[in-house]
């Protein structure tokens, strides 16, 4: 069983810790992750190192609950500091795995980003228990932010409810991370003053909160159609940037800040572009360099099936990349144009939802992937890779 290496406001380093660390900086008043960790960071030929230890979070873990059992599904990660070290508050959905698809909202906090304390409250936000609500049959996490003025998180999420509508968008607040108040007007439609958004549904999100407000980068299933009906077999997702003060009331950007390839074009994001996770870096030795940056899943293959009158939608070929832009709500390029390997730490095409960190110098990038154990049991759950940072790739 992992300890937690960490109490607020002291560093421990376990004896033994055998990791060459060769990064080009490190901040001396923070403590590295590489002296913190039990398991070693195992380095790719890209540059990337993964911790040894995955899934760093998953549904078998010593704490997990019944009620996430069935796996760990889309998630989010707070990252802020307690007297200059990094801690992180992690939301996440977990599963009953009884077949009824049902699923909450947990809560758990790292210091170090490997080992983590689930709360004893657990889940914090449940599927509504109303017949009628939006969220009856599934709660899902979509994105968390912390309002830095306010002093409060917000938390936008998915609900499932197959009689009344599907799958729609949700929004909770709360002081602590903990006790969450979902929002009266539930379910939202932040795409109602969209005119020319081809997004037809929001089903993942990222928020950076700035100037008063929050960034908000929207992924959801586009579909090109004729005479308004949709053709579901070309259906695809993209990514598209909303502003919100509130976090009901949105600023809806037209244009798609970054589209998929081409239905069938085989390229790793050839039909989606999905689960935004944007950071700011301001390059001291470049001022021109891009200040936005996005990790996004990007899809080979996205398969649409027709339930009744509901669609459903999965996918195939699984892997991560990156982009780049001066402005948050356009010029976004990708990294990867000409198919350097993008991120896939397993090799199996199983990754997703990404969620990026620009700390001490390099990126932290935790991720949902299926892991091997040391029994050899296969378990879905929550990897990190680190990597020094520019990546070295450049639009």
């Amino acid at each position: 069983m992992r300890r937690l290496l960490f109490v607020v406001g002291v560093l421990a380093a376990p004896a033994g810790c055998e990791n060459d660390y060769s990064y080009r900086s490190v901040l001396d008043t923070r403590p590295d992750i590489h002296d913190v960790v039990q398991c070693r960071f195992d380095e790719s030929d890209d540059g990337w190192e993964q911790y040894s230890c995955v899934p760093v979070f998953s549904a078998v873990d010593e704490g997990a609950g019944d009620w996430e059992r069935g796996g760990i599904g889309d998630f989010d990660i707070v990252q802020r500091s307690v007297f200059g070290a990094p801690f992180y508050q992690l939301w996440y959905t977990g599963s009953r795995g009884d077949g009824s698809g049902a699923s909450d909202v947990g809560y758990a906090l790292s210091m170090d980003g490997v080992d983590w304390r689930r709360h004893p409250y657990n889940p914090v936000l449940r599927r509504g228990t109303v017949e009628g609500s939006f969220d009856r049959q599934n709660a899902s996490v979509g994105c968390t932010a912390f309002d830095g003025d306010l002093g409060s998180f917000h938390l936008w999420y998915t609900g499932t409810n197959s009689e009344r509508g599907g799958t729609r968008f949700g929004h909770a607040t709360s002081e602590d991370g903990i006790f969450w108040e979902k929002d009266p007007f539930n379910p939202l439609s932040p795409l109602e003053d969209a005119t020319t958004l081809a997004i037809r549904r929001v089903w993942g999100c990222d928020a950076l909160y700035e100037d008063g407000g929050f960034h908000f980068w929207i992924g959801g299933v586009t579909n090109d159609s004729e005479g308004g009906i949709p053709d579901n077999t070309r259906a695809a997702y993209d990514t598209g940037y909303l502003w919100t003060r509130s976090g009901v009331d949105f600023d809806v950007s037209d244009d798609l800040v970054l589209e998929h390839r081409e239905i069938g074009g085989g390229q790793f994001d050839a039909e989606g572009v999905h689960k935004p996770s944007v950071f700011v870096y301001d390059d001291p030795e470049d001022p021109e360099a891009p200040r936005y940056w996005m990790l996004y899943a990007g899809y080979e293959d996205v398969i649409a099936q027709t339930q009744g009158d509901l669609i459903s939608y999965s996918t195939r070929g699984r892997r991560l990349g990156m982009a780049s832009s001066d402005e948050p709500d356009r010029g976004w390029t990708r990294l990867f144009e000409d198919e350097p390997v993008p991120l896939d730490f397993s090799g199996e095409k199983r990754a997703d939802n990404p969620r990026a960190f620009f700390i001490n110098g390099r990126l932290h990038v935790f991720f949902t992937d299926e892991f091997t154990t040391e029994l050899g049991d296969t378990v879905s759950g929550i990897g990190l890779g680190i990597s020094p940072f520019p990546t070295g790739a450049t639009p």
